[in-house]
């Protein structure tokens, strides 16, 4: 009760800032770029949550609520574009009244990160952005465990005290959004064809939202188009004008005034993204596929998609998690949503989803029941999600049989 009370004063001071007043910090990567970096703290915390926003995006802009007034549809008021980045009722407060650290970055070519060969929404590979996140991840937990302390007695990666004796790595849960989602998941399988799987990390759980899987526009990731045309062609432009600039489109239809969130921001560049990148997303997309296999099977999945999604395929989504062989794994899906669930209303209940998953990860020790199950639910119905499929067995198969995963091809959505 008393660390209860502490939080919530803490949260009562926090509000002082609108942005929650969050730890600002920075680290070079493996390339010599600059990336910065966000902490929002809590005292004597349970568990560290690291947040990987989506494309075109940053930390703050994806996980905090954009400081506006939604008239309509096609009109969105700015409140105060100085104080863009609201904290009150966000997913980062929600977050710290459970008792989560809530870390994120700014991945590289995005928000205030330096870029591969200094532009933004630029990359050399997409593996950069998941090796960027380990290292941010070591970066944290290497700190906790220097003893880095403040005088209330809370875990902080950024003070300046020390004591001599390590401390247990706090559980680590990774929370990724759109392109973070896929950065979680490979980071995973990086991870799992690594021989020091998870070490100095303590991953303990990742949840991937609305995940970058494939893209409702592409041909199935398998077909011959994909796999003959498409990786060839981008590679092919990617090689020979890397830095042009690709046609950037807003295509949100149930809530089309989320492109103003983005526009009226000023930090994010509202440039394209490059040849190289979009040769690399689609490399992206082959090589989880590929991959799949070496998803570490002793680090819970949760994987949450809402079938109106236009920007990333559900239904790739749903292939993956049908083939997804670890101990523990859940599909939660939406029907009332679109792509960026984190704005969208109804959120709160897609945040209430990744806590209770959490936390029922940490009630039976990190290591829940083998299989996994199938779940929908609606943002606009109280409670929890409701149970659509029943449990699966080990190594991801339904129990109507293969057939399901055979039966939905990933991103088959045509050209």
């Amino acid at each position: 009760m008393a660390d209860n009370a502490s939080r919530d004063e803490e949260i009562c001071l926090r509000r002082t800032r609108v942005d929650g007043a969050p730890k600002h910090d920075s680290f070079l990567n493996k390339d010599g770029l600059l990336l910065r970096s966000y902490g929002w703290l809590v005292k004597n915390a349970i568990g560290i949550i690291i947040l990987i926003h989506g494309i075109k995006a940053h930390a703050r802009l994806n996980f905090l609520k954009p400081n506006v007034e939604v008239v309509s549809n096609d009109k969105v008021i700015v409140k105060d574009e100085n104080n863009y980045y609201v904290y009150e009722d966000s997913w980062v407060e929600y977050f710290n009244k459970h008792g989560y650290s809530v870390f994120g970055l700014d991945l590289q070519g995005h928000g205030l990160s330096d870029g591969f060969e200094n532009l933004c929404h630029n990359v050399k590979e997409f593996d950069d952005f998941a090796y960027d996140v380990m290292q941010y991840i070591r970066n944290i937990q290497d700190s906790l465990n220097d003893g880095t302390v403040d005088d209330g007695g809370s875990s902080l990666p950024f003070g300046e005290d020390k004591i001599c004796e390590r401390r247990k790595p706090l559980p680590t849960y990774v929370v990724g959004l759109s392109l973070g989602g896929s950065i979680a998941l490979r980071m995973l399988q990086i991870l799992g064809k690594s021989q020091n799987e998870n070490t100095g990390l303590n991953i303990r759980g990742c949840i991937s939202i609305s995940p970058m899987i494939t893209v409702e526009k592409l041909p199935s990731k398998n077909s011959f188009l994909f796999q003959r045309v498409c990786l060839p062609l981008s590679k092919f432009i990617a090689d020979r004008i890397p830095t042009v600039r690709l046609i950037a489109m807003y295509p949100y239809k149930m809530y089309p005034y989320i492109k103003y969130f983005i526009e009226y921001d000023k930090i994010q560049s509202k440039q394209a993204i490059t040849c190289r990148f979009g040769y690399e997303l689609l490399k992206a997309i082959d090589n989880l596929d590929n991959d799949i296999k070496y998803m570490p099977k002793n680090i819970p999945v949760l994987i949450i998609h809402s079938k109106k999604d236009i920007l990333c395929y559900y239904e790739g989504s749903l292939s993956f998690y049908n083939r997804l062989d670890v101990k523990n794994k859940e599909m939660h899906t939406l029907v009332d949503m679109e792509h960026i669930l984190t704005w969208e209303p109804g959120n709160e209940r897609v945040s209430k989803k990744i806590v209770e998953w959490i936390m029922g990860l940490s009630s039976e020790g990190g290591a829940a029941s083998e299989g996994g199950s199938i779940s929908e639910g609606s943002s606009t119905s109280e409670g929890s999600s409701t149970s659509e499929g029943s449990n699966t067995s080990e190594g991801g198969s339904t129990s109507e049989g293969s057939s399901t995963s055979e039966m939905v091809s990933m991103g088959s959505a045509s050209l």
